[in-house]
């Protein structure tokens, strides 16, 4: 193939464009906004400067993609810590078990992270990426059913509207997409979309904590989570570079911490455990405190179209987006890339074919069993509105108990942690011995 274009450049386009790089001539990565030498922030990343976790599987896929087995994550942003042993977890009432899982989580500095991959992807000689050019359409042609290229804007001349033709196009542009809308325009079809708002926000500065505190600490990152329906407030803290810690408190539905230093003080001394708090009186910020919001999880469902149009492939946030409270969004992009990988490779099949529409809709069904571990909790809060999961209630039933039962149960946290990951299959907590226990979890407390 001679050339793909990847809209949005981002982690999610700069990824798109390392794995398509070795089967294409050129890969052009068009962004909207404006980028910057020092670090991975910009406009259109509202999430960028708060938390951020990518799980143990998604952290495998980075190292594939990247071609670096040996990569090392601290310098890409990431801070390792054993999801039971180094994190001390409040959840659904009780302090999760700790004990030495095996199983690292990747806690982000996203500004750091987003910032290292780029500077790998674009050392690739044939992608270049063009900042500052907004794509406001698709080159639609054979009455919608192929995709030949993009048209897009430069800078601040809205007048001049530039082309490029591909052989492939892919929107890596995340929630913001623009492809129902252009879709839509070009009478393919109109996309469905499945929501559930639980209106997350996060509220997040970062601190220095004296060494003295440090050294008394047993965890590396601790994390309190509300108790539905009985609380809506949260909040976690890990460490990050040069020596700073990264605070974000949560609020679902309405709940959202101040932004004063004051406020954001009062609001983590009302958390349902006083930990937070307690570290943060001995801290000292380092940052101004930002505040972010996000509805909730959003599914377009691009698998119900047929026919999909030729030479045209959406991922990621752009397919759909959890509520970031899950730590599920970067993971699941790369294993969409994965999927791309994997259909590249197969010679036999080209990617300007129909062929393209297969892997859209694996890439689309995909999203059901993350979209079910965000949207099932989301309803157990009070105000969550949207489409429930069908037996929503049998399956939160079931999820607290097994959460409670993490709090004093080795193997069941284990199987948890495994699960969450992607590490296993979810089955792995429906065992004949798991049942049993949550049975006797309800029955007797």
């Amino acid at each position: 193939m001679q050339r793909a274009v990847v809209i949005g450049g981002s982690i999610a386009g700069l990824m798109t464009a390392k794995t398509l790089s070795p089967f294409f001539r050129e890969v052009v990565i068009l962004e909207k906004d404006t980028l910057n030498s020092e670090n991975g922030l910009h406009k259109g990343v509202g999430q960028g400067p708060h938390s951020h976790v990518l799980l143990p599987s998604g952290m495998e896929i980075l190292k594939q993609l990247l071609d670096s087995p040996e990569l090392n994550p601290r310098e890409y942003g990431i801070y390792p810590a054993d999801a039971a042993e180094d994190l001390k977890w409040f959840q659904f009432g009780v302090w999760k078990k700790r004990f030495h899982s095996g199983v690292n989580m990747g806690w982000c500095q996203r500004s750091q992270f987003e910032w290292r991959v780029r500077q790998d992807v674009l050392s690739v000689d044939n992608i270049l990426l063009n900042s500052k050019s907004r794509v406001i359409g698709l080159m639609v042609a054979e009455e919608g059913s192929h995709i030949s290229g993009v048209r897009y804007q430069t800078g601040t001349d809205k007048k001049e509207i530039n082309a490029l033709e591909a052989d492939l196009i892919i929107d890596a542009s995340g929630r913001g997409t623009h492809t129902p809308k252009w879709l839509s325009e070009a009478n393919i079809t109109h996309i469905r979309e499945d929501e559930v708002r639980a209106q997350l926000s996060y509220t997040t500065s970062r601190f220095k904590l004296p060494d003295s505190l440090i050294k008394t600490l047993d965890w590396k990152v601790l994390a309190i989570y509300p108790e539905p329906p009985l609380t809506s407030r949260g909040g976690l803290i890990y460490p990050i570079s040069n020596g700073e810690w990264m605070a974000t408190l949560i609020g679902i539905n309405g709940e959202a911490a101040p932004i004063d230093m004051d406020g954001f003080m009062e609001y983590a001394q009302s958390l349902p455990q006083p930990d937070l708090y307690d570290v943060l009186q001995q801290a000292t910020a380092v940052s101004e405190t930002m505040n972010y919001r996000c509805p909730g999880s959003l599914w377009r469902r691009f698998d119900h179209i047929k026919p999909w149009p030729d030479n045209f492939l959406v991922i990621g946030d752009a397919v759909c987006s959890f509520n970031p409270i899950y730590g599920q969004g970067i993971t699941m992009m790369l294993f969409d890339l994965k999927k791309l990988e994997l259909f590249l490779k197969q010679r036999e099949i080209n990617p300007t074919a129909r062929h393209i529409g297969q892997l859209q809709r694996k890439i689309s069904q995909s999203k059901l069993l993350p979209w079910l571990m965000a949207a099932s909790p989301d309803f157990m809060h009070t105000g969550t509105t949207g489409k429930k999961p069908l037996g929503i209630g049998i399956i939160n039933g079931y999820t607290k108990a097994v959460m409670k039962l993490a709090g004093k149960d080795e193997d069941i946290h284990q199987r948890f942690i495994n699960a969450f990951s992607f590490l296993k299959s979810p089955a792995v907590l429906m065992t004949p011995g798991v049942i049993g226990k949550v049975v006797g979890q309800k029955l007797f407390g």
